[in-house]
C-alpha cells in the first residue's frame, strides 16, 4: 500500500474516532456489474444515544443501510477504498479529502479546505425531514396504504414512494393560488391506481390548507376502486371518491379545477389532457406514460441516427410527443412547462407537463409562432397528427389560425 494510501486510511480513522466526521462517499466501482453496488454514503447518527455511522449502499434501483461502530466503520472503509470504488471523498469538519485509486490500486491522495465549520451535531437517525407530510407524523393515510406503520414512521421499503408523495405535494402546493380561492376545489385523477397521489392531494388541501374539496378518482380496474374506497370509508373522508370507468369516455357536469394524469398509458393520456382543456380547467398536471403512438408511425429512415437503435427510437418519440404535447395545449391557453418529477433513480417515467390555465387568450403572433414551430417539427418527422390534436380538433378548442396552419 503506498504512502497516500496508508495516511487516508489515518485521516479516515482519526476523523471517526475524534468527532471531526462528517461525511463520505464511495463512488466510481472498480468493476460494473448489476449486482454490485455503485455507490455508498456514509454519515454519522444517533441511535439509542450511540454514536454510529450509517453506510447507506446503492445497487441497482434498491437502497440498504447499515449501522457501524466507529472501529467497525473504518473496517469497512478500508476493505471498500479502492478495491471496490476508486473514489472516496472524506469530508471532516474543517478538510475534504479526496482519494483516487488507479486500476492497479495506486492511490492519490488531495485536500482541500472546507469554506466554514458545520455543527458537529450527529444527525439524529429518526429526526423528521421538512416535508409537507413529515416522517415520525402518524398521517391515516399513509397508514392506511401501506407506507407508513401506525406509530408514524415510514417504512423502509417504502421510503421512496413517501419521497414522490412529497415531491408531488411541492407540485400541488406550489399552483394553490391557480385554484379559487374560495369554496370547495374540484379535482378529478384520471388513471388514479392505488392513489397514493389522490390521498395525498386530499390530505393536502383538507388537512393541512383546510379546504373543502370535491375529488374524484377514475380507474378502470374495479378491484383498485373498491380497495380505495374502503379506504374512504375506514378513515371517514370527505369530498372523495373513486369511480370505474375510461379516461376517453368520462363526463363532468362541473367546473374542474384540478386535472391530474399521472402515469396513463400512451393515448390515454392525451384523453385526460383534451378532457381537462374541454372542461378549462386551472392547472393540468400530467406524468406520461409509454408513448407509443409516435413511435409506431416514426418511419425509420427519418431519424436514422435514432432509429437504428430501438431503445433510442422510443425515446426519441416519447420526448417528440411530449413537445408536441406541450406545444399543444400552449395553443389552447396555457402556460405550459415540462418538469422534472422525481430523480431518475425512482423512475425513468420522470416529465411532468404542468400546465397553468392563461387569464388572457394567446396573441395571434405567439400563436403564429407555436403552430410554425410544430408544423415544421411534424413535416421533419413526416407524421400525422397526433391523438391530442385530433381530440382538440374534434372538440373544436383549436382555432381556425391553428387548424390551418397545423391541419394533417
Amino acid at each position: 500500500m503506498n504512502s497516500d494510501a496508508e495516511n487516508f486510511h489515518q485521516l479516515v480513522h482519526n476523523s471517526l474516532h475524534d468527532g471531526s466526521f462528517r461525511k463520505a462517499v464511495l463512488s466510481k466501482p472498480a468493476q460494473k456489474s448489476a449486482d454490485l453496488p455503485t455507490r455508498i454514503d456514509v454519515r454519522p447518527v444517533m441511535l439509542k444515544q450511540q454514536l454510529k455511522f450509517q453506510f447507506t449502499c446503492r445497487t441497482g434501483t434498491q437502497e440498504t443501510h447499515a449501522n457501524f461502530a466507529a472501529d467497525e466503520a473504518a473496517e469497512e472503509l478500508r476493505k471498500s477504498a479502492g478495491a471496490i470504488f476508486r473514489d472516496v471523498l472524506l469530508q471532516t469538519a474543517t478538510e475534504e479529502w479526496m482519494a483516487r485509486y488507479n486500476r492497479k490500486g495506486a492511490c492519490s491522495l488531495k485536500k482541500t479546505l472546507r469554506k466554514s465549520s458545520d455543527d458537529n451535531t450527529p444527525a439524529d437517525h429518526n429526526r423528521s425531514r421538512q416535508y409537507l407530510i413529515p416522517d415520525g407524523k402518524s398521517c391515516p393515510f399513509l397508514i392506511a396504504t401501506g407506507i407508513m406503520s401506525t406509530n408514524g414512521r415510514v417504512l423502509a421499503k417504502h421510503s421512496r414512494k413517501f419521497r414522490q408523495i412529497n415531491r408531488y405535494v411541492e407540485f400541488i402546493r406550489d399552483i394553490v393560488d391557480q385554484l379559487p380561492a374560495e369554496g370547495p376545489i374540484r379535482v378529478i385523477d384520471f388513471g388514479c391506481g392505488k392513489s397514493y397521489l389522490t390521498f395525498a392531494t386530499h390530505h393536502f388541501l383538507t388537512e393541512i390548507l383546510q379546504r373543502d374539496v370535491v375529488i374524484t378518482g377514475l380507474d378502470r380496474r374495479p378491484d383498485v376502486v373498491a380497495t380505495c374506497n374502503k379506504i374512504v370509508q375506514e378513515l371517514n373522508l370527505q369530498g372523495i371518491r373513486f369511480e370505474e370507468g375510461d379516461i376517453a369516455g368520462y363526463q363532468s357536469d362541473q367546473q374542474v379545477h384540478l386535472a391530474i394524469s399521472l402515469h396513463a398509458c400512451d393515448t390515454a393520456t392525451d384523453d385526460a389532457l383534451a378532457s381537462a382543456v374541454a372542461w378549462q380547467a386551472n392547472v393540468i398536471f400530467a406524468v406520461p406514460c409509454c408513448q407509443h403512438e409516435l413511435a409506431a408511425t416514426l418511419a425509420k429512415d427519418r431519424q436514422p441516427l435514432f432509429s437504428n437503435h430501438g431503445i433510442l427510437h422510443e425515446k426519441f418519440a416519447s420526448l417528440a410527443t411530449d413537445a408536441i404535447r406541450a406545444s399543444l395545449l400552449s395553443a389552447v391557453g396555457y402556460d405550459t412547462q415540462v418538469m422534472e418529477f422525481i430523480d431518475m433513480e425512482h423512475t425513468a417515467k420522470n416529465l411532468l407537463i404542468r400546465a397553468v390555465r392563461r387569464q388572457n387568450p394567446i396573441t395571434p403572433q405567439d400563436l403564429q409562432e407555436n403552430s410554425t414551430q410544430r408544423l415544421g417539427f411534424s413535416q421533419q418527422l413526416a407524421v400525422p397528427s397526433l391523438r391530442l390534436q385530433q381530440k382538440l380538433e374534434e372538440f373544436g378548442l383549436l382555432t381556425a389560425l391553428e387548424s390551418d396552419l397545423v391541419g394533417t
